[in-house]
């Protein structure tokens, strides 16, 4: 993810800020910090006596806020500057049961400024279930709320079912619930939102497409002693570039599948249609050493799957950007030319050690620091 200007991020910190206040007004939430990933989930019941302290500081911490309770001295400090997402979404609950729970996740950055699926702070419906079932009025103020976020501003805001839900009876009911509730402009359009799939263009119209990426892609395939990589949870595949034969489009009944490889050699088969933006990008990462990694990253609208950055579909990285401690010029220079020929095409961005880099030359292992 590219850096924000400082007026784009504040305008992000006040809309969260402002979303979390709405939110602590409502009488029926539970704050959650942590995640059972991490063995332990510790939880917050506002029941209306919280309220959000204005911002204290200026600069790169104006972000962080308090979150204070009226009536204990309990609290949470929250850096805003760091979510990247307000994240709407029905997922499983061990809590409930494992019926579905409906939580609005605010979903922080990671390295370099990498989007992640990391929950910094979750709202969730305390008790969205009696004895009867679905608490139709809490779930109407969950999606109308979601849905008013989400046309807002859209650049922040998802609304999403996790996957195994929708076609289970939990998730059909709650579909069929929001189909007859009452009739807001939010809760008409629910409905759609849940259940379009993310790719929603049909096969006669994925065959007219070419992918923006596609001549970008090949180009970087084509980059000396770089790899292509794909990374997903406990799971990380690495081709190297020299060894792929391009990218080939077959169709078969309507269907298009985009190859990098041979047929008869090591290949993949990647959406590429899903891939919405190009970042060049020039970070420090252990595996050089603490030199720079020279990485061009082909991402998604949402999450991808990867663990590490969560638009992070693929990428091509230069294998060795390094020789000794000093920085190998006829493989870097080409990542650098290829920003230069491709950096005016829809999509395509670049970090700001990256665009560093062009500016003051590729550094030597040890002494990148001082171009930061």
């Amino acid at each position: 993810m590219g850096s924000l200007h400082e007026g784009a991020l504040t305008d992000r910190n006040g809309f969260f800020h402002e979303v979390i206040e709405q939110w602590l007004q409502d009488p029926d939430i539970t704050l959650a910090c942590g995640q059972w990933s991490d063995a332990a989930v510790s939880e917050l019941i506002p029941a209306q006596n919280a309220h959000i302290l204005p911002p204290k500081y200026e600069g790169q911490f104006a972000g962080i806020r308090e979150l204070q309770m009226a009536d204990a001295p309990h609290h949470i400090h929250l850096d805003l500057g760091r979510i990247h997402t307000a994240c709407y979404t029905v997922v499983p609950s061990v809590c409930l049961g494992f019926r579905p729970s409906f939580e609005l996740r605010f979903l922080a950055t990671g390295a370099g400024g990498a989007p992640t699926s990391r929950c910094a702070l979750t709202v969730m419906i305390s008790q969205p279930y009696s004895s009867q079932g679905l608490l139709l009025d809490r779930i109407a103020r969950f999606f109308d709320r979601a849905l008013t976020h989400l046309e807002q501003c859209p650049q922040w805001v998802e609304v999403s079912m996790d996957p195994s839900l929708r076609a289970s009876d939990q998730g059909q009911l709650i579909l069929t619930a929001l189909r007859s509730l009452p009739a807001t402009p939010h809760t008409r359009s629910a409905w759609e939102v849940l259940q379009a799939p993310r790719n929603p263009a049909g096969h006669l119209q994925t065959m007219q497409l070419q992918p923006p990426c596609l001549e970008l892609l090949k180009a970087a395939l084509a980059l000396p002693d770089a790899s292509l990589v794909i990374y997903r949870e406990r799971t990380l595949v690495e081709f190297k570039t020299e060894k792929l034969d391009g990218v080939h489009c077959y169709t078969e009944e309507g269907h298009v599948s985009w190859q990098i490889g041979g047929l008869h050699e090591h290949h993949c088969h990647l959406d590429l249609l899903s891939v919405k933006r190009m970042l060049f990008s020039a970070e420090s990462v252990p595996c050089q050493g603490g030199g720079l990694n020279y990485t061009l990253w082909f991402l998604t609208a949402g999450p991808s799957g990867n663990p590490w950055r969560r638009d992070g579909y693929f990428s091509v990285t230069l294998n060795c950007p390094y020789k000794g401690d000093d920085p190998r010029m006829e493989v870097i220079g080409p990542m650098l030319a290829l920003y230069e020929r491709f950096r005016h095409a829809p999509g395509v961005e670049a970090d700001t050690q990256f665009l560093q880099v062009l500016e003051t030359g590729a550094p030597h292992r040890y002494t990148q620091h001082a171009h930061a």
